[in-house]
């Protein structure tokens, strides 16, 4: 079988053994356990590395800033105007803060949970002088309607509301000196009814099961460890890195707190969703406020050269990855998101995303980025 069956058949595996890997749950831990394993048959070294998080902080933190709005609504009707701008001002705060830059501002109010990375690394031929990580995540996400309904013009809604909200508050200090109510009631009124569609919209109760968001990219990242081992760079160490807890951005924050220093000189290409017609080497996650390593980029892209593939340079508009989180800190990274046509994932946080959907042509193609980055590199 070729690179991309392998991987079909290494999802096909997971998801039917241990099912949904929402963070914290029995099903990411077992298939942590299985991918331990499989990474302990071609690595020299392998190591899980425990975190602790509170994942709902990320999720579920928009019903908490959807009562601070609508609390401010309700105040600046009995005549409370600055309280309604502290309260919108406040909410603003949280979702920059926890959602974009997460800073876990109030984490604490959702349980803890433990989980794990696991960490492979494959030693060069001769003496180490450079180092890279290929890397996915493992966890699987909650279903998300409004996002896997409307894609990526669910922007028409969330900006928006993001722009009501601002100007709500911008409002509500106004009003100390000019008679804004017909502008200002209307907009609090069409903001809570945005708002709680969105709240509630925004994710539900049942489980994707992850195929391609991002069991495939594990599968991709896993075929290239096994090559890379089999014929090793010279001088280039590569870490070949499962993720746990991408989909509440904590895993990654922890592990680069951990692992500062050894990842000071070292390179992060991350694979997202690799079922695709075309593979985004990104620039940047707007979403998140993280610009890209140039170097990576430029590698990443010389990689896609040489193996024909389909892609394209440029920013992440929305949603966002792993190397978000070593962008920030300073650390060279990118992302290589695999896409639809459309600009969006395919069966991104949908029921839909099964492991009969997987396309194993582009998947294959992703492998073959993967080692070449490495060789890349190495020269």
């Amino acid at each position: 079988m070729g690179y991309g069956e392998n991987v079909v058949e290494f999802v096909s595996h997971v998801c039917k053994a241990y099912g949904p890997r929402i963070a914290g749950s029995e099903g990411e831990m077992n298939a942590g356990e299985y991918i331990y394993r499989l990474m302990s048959d071609f690595c020299d070294e392998v190591k899980k590395d425990w975190f602790i998080s509170r994942p709902k902080g990320f999720t579920d933190y928009i019903w908490i800033t959807t009562f601070l709005y609508i609390l401010g609504a309700v105040l600046y009707f009995m005549g409370y105007w600055f309280l309604t701008f502290l309260l919108l001002s406040l909410g603003m705060a949280i979702f920059i803060l926890q959602q974009c830059l997460h800073y876990e501002l109030i984490d604490f109010l959702f349980p803890k949970t433990q989980e794990f990375h696991i960490v492979g690394k494959i030693m060069p031929k001769e003496t180490p002088k450079k180092r890279i990580l290929l890397s996915a995540h493992y966890d699987s996400p909650y279903e998300f309607p409004l996002l896997g309904r409307l894609r990526h013009k669910a922007a028409f809604i969330i900006l928006p509301l993001i722009s009501i909200v601002a100007i709500s508050a911008l409002l509500s200090i106004t009003r100390y000196y000019y008679d804004v109510d017909v502008i200002q009631k209307p907009l609090l009124v069409a903001g809570t009814v945005l708002l709680l569609i969105v709240a509630s919209a925004l994710r539900s109760n049942r489980l994707s099961i992850g195929a391609n968001d991002d069991l495939a990219g594990v599968g991709v990242v896993l075929e290239a460890g096994k090559y890379i081992s089999s014929d090793r760079p010279k001088n280039t160490e590569v870490w070949i890195v499962a993720f746990a807890g991408e989909e509440h951005m904590r895993g990654t924050k922890r592990f680069v707190k951990r692992h500062f220093e050894e990842l000071k000189d070292a390179i992060l290409f991350n694979f997202e969703c690799p079922s695709a017609d075309y593979f985004l080497i990104a620039t940047e996650e707007k979403m998140f406020f993280a610009k890209h390593s140039p170097k990576a980029v430029e590698i990443a892209k010389k990689a896609c050269e040489r193996v024909k593939a389909n892609f394209k340079v440029g920013s992440l508009p929305f949603a966002g990855s792993d190397a978000a989180n070593f962008s920030r800190k300073g650390l060279d990274a990118t992302t290589i998101f695999g896409l639809a046509n459309d600009g969006a994932p395919y069966y991104w946080h949908t029921l839909q995303d099964t492991p009969e959907k997987l396309k194993p042509d582009s998947i294959s193609k992703a492998v073959e980025i993967a080692i070449e980055i490495a060789r890349v590199v190495d020269e």
